[in-house]
Order: C-alpha cells, then sequence, then structure tokens
C-alpha cells in the first residue's frame, strides 16, 4: 500500500510538471523533543516513573504543491516516538490529490487525515495547540494508528447556513505490536500477534459556525473492522470492530479559546478458538481552556475524564477480582505553559494530576491511583 501511494503521488507531480514551476511548491516540516516524568505509575507505553524518558519525539517532512486553481497534490513523512510505540519508524504520514470541483463539492484520494473530532487532523502540528498531550478521553496516544488517518476516498465541501461536511471511506492502519494490538493482546492473554488486517474503515463529521462569532458546533463519526491472527498458545483470529461518536463545541474570543468534546466509542471484539467474546462502551469528556496573555506566552488547562466502560463507572467488576476499581477509569487535570521563543520555536511545560489506573503499568503490590505526569517539549517548525 505504501509503494502505490508513493506511486500515485509521484505520477500526480510527473504528469503535471508542465502546469507549474518550483513557486507553486511548499516544503515544511518539524522536529520535536520531550521528555515524560511520573511519580509512581508508567504512562503512555513508556518507562516514566524511574528516571523519566526522552522517547517521546515527532519529525516530521511535507511537501504539497497547488497544481491548479483546483487541484492539489502532496504527501508527508513521519516518524516519532513514544516508548514502545513509532520507535522512529519513518512512514508515510499523508499523501493524496484534492480536486476542488465546487465550494460544495472537493474530491480527495489517497492517504487522509480522518475528519474526527476537533483536532485530530491537525494533531501533528504541535505548533498550532496549547497543550503537549491532548486530552486523552478523545485523542488516545494507544489508539492513535488508528484514528490517524483514512487510506481510500474523501469528500468535502461547504454547505449553506456556514455548515461543513468531510468524509471518508476506505482502510487504515493497524500494526501487529503496537496501539491497540497492545491493548487485545494484554486482554487475552498472549504475548502479541503475528498478523494484522483490516476490512474497511471511514470516519466523517458535520461542523456549523454558529451565528455566535466564534463559536463552531460539530458532531463526527468514525469506524473499522480488522482481524488480528496468532498462533500462541494456539492457531487464533480475533475479529475486532470499532466505531466512534463524538460531540464537540469550540469558542474562540480574542486570545481566549474554549473546547469540550463528548465521546462514545464502542469496541466489540471475538476470539473464534478460545471462545471469548466481549462488547464495551468506552466514555469520556473534556472540558479546555486556553489563553495567549502576550506574543510570547500562554497559558492552557484541561480537566479530562475517561471511563473504560461506561456501564461500570464505580470499577465494580475489578472489586469484584480483588483488583482497584481505579482501574476503570481516568481523570486528568492538566495546566500548559507555552512559551514562543521566536517564530519558528516553542517550548511547552506541563503537568498532570492523575486519579485512575486505566491504561498504564502499576505496581500490583502497592497500587497508587493519585499521582502525576510531567511533561516538557521543544518544536522546531520550518
Amino acid at each position: 500500500m505504501k509503494k502505490l501511494i508513493i506511486a500515485t503521488m509521484f505520477l500526480c507531480f510527473a504528469t503535471t510538471a508542465a502546469a507549474f514551476d518550483m513557486e507553486s511548491v511548499q516544503i515544511h516540516g518539524f522536529l520535536s523533543q520531550g521528555y515524560l516524568k511520573s511519580d509512581t505509575n508508567d504512562a503512555l507505553f513508556a518507562d516514566t516513573s524511574s528516571n523519566g524518558t526522552f522517547e517521546f519525539n515527532e519529525f516530521g517532512l511535507n511537501v504539497v504543491s497547488q497544481v491548479n486553481d483546483d487541484l492539489r497534490v502532496g504527501m508527508q513523512l513521519l516518524s516519532r516516538d513514544m516508548g514502545e510505540i513509532g520507535n522512529n519508524e519513518v512512514e508515510i504520514d499523508w499523501a493524496y490529490g484534492d480536486y476542488n470541483y465546487r465550494n460544495w463539492l472537493g474530491l480527495r484520494a489517497g492517504k487522509m487525515k480522518t475528519p474526527y473530532g476537533l483536532y485530530n487532523q491537525s494533531r501533528d502540528i504541535d505548533a498550532a495547540r496549547t497543550c503537549i498531550l491532548l486530552p486523552s478521553s478523545i485523542y488516545s496516544e494507544g489508539f492513535r494508528e488508528s484514528l490517524s488517518t483514512t487510506i481510500g476516498v474523501g469528500i468535502y465541501g461547504e454547505l449553506p447556513y456556514d455548515v461543513s461536511y468531510q468524509a471518508v471511506y476506505g482502510t487504515t492502519q493497524l500494526k501487529k505490536d503496537q496501539g491497540i494490538a497492545k491493548r487485545l493482546s494484554s486482554l487475552i492473554g498472549v504475548s502479541e500477534f503475528n498478523d494484522s488486517s483490516v476490512d474497511w474503515a471511514y470516519g466523517g463529521d458535520l461542523k456549523w459556525s454558529a451565528p455566535i462569532d466564534g463559536l463552531t458546533l460539530g458532531t463526527s463519526t468514525l469506524g473499522y473492522k480488522a482481524t488480528f491472527s496468532g498462533d500462541t498458545p494456539i492457531t487464533f483470529d480475533l475479529d475486532f470492530e470499532a466505531t466512534s461518536y463524538i460531540g464537540s463545541m469550540e469558542y474562540v474570543y480574542g486570545d481566549l479559546t474554549l473546547a469540550s468534546e463528548y465521546q462514545i466509542f464502542k469496541v466489540d471484539f471475538s476470539v473464534d478458538a478460545i471462545n471469548i467474546s466481549k462488547k464495551q462502551d468506552f466514555e469520556g469528556y473534556y472540558f479546555l481552556a486556553s489563553y495567549r496573555i502576550n506574543d510570547w506566552f500562554e497559558v492552557g488547562s484541561y480537566y479530562n475524564v475517561l471511563y473504560s466502560n461506561k456501564d461500570d463507572r464505580d470499577g465494580d467488576r475489578y472489586k469484584a477480582k480483588g483488583e482497584p476499581a481505579a482501574k476503570a477509569w481516568t481523570k486528568d487535570l492538566a495546566l500548559t505553559t507555552r512559551f514562543d521563543i521566536n517564530d519558528n520555536m516553542v517550548l511547552k511545560l506541563e503537568g498532570h494530576l492523575m486519579d485512575g489506573l486505566y491504561g498504564v503499568e502499576y505496581d500490583k503490590a502497592d497500587p497508587d491511583d493519585d499521582w502525576y505526569l510531567l511533561a516538557a517539549k521543544v518544536t522546531y517548525s520550518f
């Protein structure tokens, strides 16, 4: 699939070379290095609790060309590392052609950012937001690979009454040893999967610029169906299906930004050979505020809540097994300071007061569900 995308993009550039000069080509990129430190539990697939970790970086390089008034083509290479995820492997983050037929209808094809919530399509651009880590209730780092992009076709446009829409359909990327695969393998008690494949994936959003200046309301959805295969302890296939529904609100007034989103994330998986079947509805929401004080200093904060099962917010199923009830949730109060050192460099410092043990590694003999996570990040963009 990567070779197909690369060949398509180069073909687009080659066949239209006579239609533009180098002035129509834009080359941009970014490089970031971060640091994560927690007091007790290990978070974000990394060893954050001992001496902290510098395994928290990103690099991106993109090339975009406006071939003519209606056609734009481009691609971005991206590498990232977050503990056990990414490991600085260079991948095609997105690569697509975009044809703007009319204001109400545009067409895209290739590997596209999935329209999902307020910030999914811009989550790689650290300089575009205040916080270091987006609220995990909506923008889970563990599920990032499956939420980030769709490989296929898409449509978008502007409709009357200040309504805009986007929709994509195709497949997505799920690695056999990262992200969702790690969560699923731990749930069924296997070390790893041998293979993974995605049958289909879709995403779409609808946004309304309300009559109140600066207010945007939106709703979005995505879904995909995948299969993970393994042969330990016996040969098996795990069928996995996920569907998400989000409601979004953002209000921008001068230098003040307020935002909130609510999500229901439904998962359904079954393992054919060992008779395991499970359905579960995650529930999450956050409230965010940021304010730019001057040209070089900005502050922001959010309160983020995620329940691993909306029907068991109190963790009764864990208490029944003698485990900490706090495994059922994550509650996160974050505070960020952002320093714009110059037009190209941004430094951020962020603290998280955490309540809960969902999605983290903790000491089974002495679980601590009240803990903190500190993050620092410097990003250079060009």
